[in-house]
């Protein structure tokens, strides 16, 4: 799990209006805000890349698929390359952990 202490490497945050962090699980203060956004009105609730309507998973399909980082940046410019690293990042650390309680 990601502690509260943690940050991501993430330049700085997009502005979106107000409106659009209404029922978002993700607020101000959580280590994944400006990274990751999730509501249920948003996308049926699937974690989706901040201030978009791109699911995180997309990303990965990129990558399994045999696409490079460039590209799937290419093809979705509203993602910042500091977001897909983020959240990269984060899923390497998350199976790392998971694989030192073996």
């Amino acid at each position: 799990m990601l502690s509260t202490a943690y940050r991501l490497p993430l330049g700085k945050v997009k502005q979106v209006a107000q409106e659009h962090l209404v029922g978002d699980k993700i607020q101000p203060g959580h280590p994944l805000f400006g990274i990751v956004w999730i509501n249920p009105a948003r996308v049926s609730g699937v974690p989706c890349f901040y201030a978009s309507r791109v699911p995180i998973k997309t990303l990965f399909d990129y990558v399994a698929g045999g696409e490079t980082l460039e590209q799937f940046l290419e093809d979705f410019e509203g993602i910042d390359r500091d977001q897909a690293v983020a959240v990269l990042d984060l899923a390497s650390r998350d199976l790392l952990s998971d694989l030192e309680s073996l």
